[in-house]
C-alpha cells in the first residue's frame, strides 16, 4: 500500500511545479497569475491594515535608457459572516508610483516612437486604486467557495480617460488537515484597450514544521508571491519570495500625439529576501530586498497599439512593510 506521506508530498510538489510555471512563463492563454492569502477565520469579524513602502534603484533598458523608482501603499480588509455559511468581505488599497527616466538621448534620437530609444519620458506618477467586494460560502468544515469581483482603476497622474479594469474570479480550496490548506480557481479581467484575460488562482498555507510555513500573498488581479517563512524564533523569522509583477495604466493627454491618452505598462519577476519581525499575533514589519528581473516596459497608443517596447535589466530594490490586525468585540 502506497504511504500516504508520499501521496500528499507528490500532490504539493506537482501543484507548487505548476504555480512556478505559470508564474514564470505566462502566455496568452494564462496571461496572468495571481496568488493571494486566505480570508479571516471563521464566524469573526476581523481584518487588517498593511502600509508599505518599496524602490527599485536604477536600471537601463536594452535601447540604453535608465529610469528608476519608488511608491508607497496602503491597503486593508475587512470580512465577517453574516450567518454559519456565509462570509462577506472587502478589499481595498492604494498605491502611488513615482518613475525618474535618464534617456540615453544620442544626437539622432528620433522625435517619435519607433525605435529602441525612447523620444521622451513615458509617464511621470502613477495612481492605482483597487476595490474587491467577496463573498464564501462555507460547505461543511473543510470545502469553501470563494467569488469576488476585483475593480481597479490606473492612471499616470493628470490622466483624463478611463483607467478602469474589472473581472470576476472564483476559488475552490480544500482544508486538506489542520497543517494544509489548498485552492485552486479562475479570473477573468478586463484590459485597457485590449482584449479580457482568462488566469489560473493559487492559494496556499503550509505549515511545514513549527519553524518553516510556506504561503502565498497578493490579490485577485496582475500577479502575486509565494513565500517561505522560517526561524525557530517566532519573534525575528527568514523570508524567502519569488512572483509576479504587473500593472497596466493610462497615460495623461500631454506628449506626442501618438501617445497621449495611451496606455504604459511595467511587468517583472520579484526574487527577495528579507527579515520578518513579529509584533505581536497578526502583527509583522517586514523588511526585504531582492531583485526584479525579467522587468519590461510597454508603450501603447490610446488604441492598444505597440509604440515601445524593451526589457531592462535585473533592478535592485528594497521594500518595507507593516501589517496591523483589528477586529469586532
Amino acid at each position: 500500500m502506497q504511504n500516504p506521506l508520499c501521496s500528499f508530498r507528490c500532490a504539493f510538489l506537482c501543484a507548487f511545479r505548476c504555480a512556478m510555471l505559470g508564474l514564470i512563463l505566462p502566455t496568452s492563454a494564462w496571461a496572468q497569475f495571481s496568488m493571494f492569502e486566505d480570508p479571516s477565520p471563521r464566524y469573526e469579524w476581523r481584518g487588517r491594515v498593511e502600509s508599505d513602502f518599496r524602490t527599485e534603484f536604477k536600471t537601463k533598458t536594452d535601447g540604453g535608457d535608465e529610469f528608476e523608482t519608488w511608491g508607497v501603499g496602503l491597503a486593508g480588509d475587512f470580512g465577517g459572516p453574516i450567518n454559519e455559511s456565509i462570509l462577506l468581505g472587502v478589499h481595498t488599497g492604494y498605491r502611488y508610483t513615482h518613475y525618474e527616466f535618464h534617456r540615453n538621448d544620442p544626437p539622432n534620437i528620433p522625435s517619435v516612437y519607433g525605435s529602441s530609444d525612447l523620444p521622451r519620458d513615458p509617464w511621470g506618477s502613477v495612481n492605482t486604486f483597487d476595490i474587491t467586494p467577496s463573498t464564501t460560502i462555507l460547505v461543511g468544515d473543510r470545502f469553501s467557495v470563494i467569488a469576488a469581483v476585483p475593480i481597479r482603476y490606473s492612471g499616470e497622474t493628470g490622466a483624463r480617460r478611463n483607467g478602469f479594469a474589472a473581472g470576476i474570479s472564483s476559488l475552490v480550496r480544500w482544508q486538506v488537515t489542520d497543517n494544509f490548506r489548498f485552492g485552486v480557481g479562475i479570473g477573468v479581467t478586463s484590459q485597457l484597450e485590449d482584449d479580457a484575460e482568462t488566469f489560473p488562482l493559487v492559494s496556499l498555507a503550509w505549515q511545514i514544521t513549527d519553524s518553516l510555513d510556506f504561503r502565498t500573498e497578493g490579490g485577485w488581479m496582475q500577479g502575486g508571491n509565494a513565500m517561505l517563512v522560517w526561524g525557530a524564533n517566532k519573534a525575528i523569522r527568514l523570508t524567502v519570495s519569488a512572483g509576479y509583477e504587473r500593472n497596466r495604466f493610462r497615460l495623461d493627454d500631454n506628449g506626442f500625439r501618438s501617445d497621449r491618452d495611451g496606455i504604459g505598462e511595467v511587468t517583472a519577476v520579484p526574487v527577495e529576501v528579507g527579515i520578518r519581525f513579529r509584533l505581536y499575533e497578526g502583527a509583522f514589519f517586514d523588511f526585504r530586498f531582492g531583485l526584479g528581473v525579467a522587468g519590461k516596459l510597454r508603450v501603447e497608443d490610446n488604441d492598444g497599439r505597440k509604440l515601445y517596447e524593451e526589457d531592462y535589466d535585473p533592478a535592485p530594490r528594497l521594500s518595507l512593510g507593516l501589517t496591523l490586525p483589528f477586529g469586532l468585540p
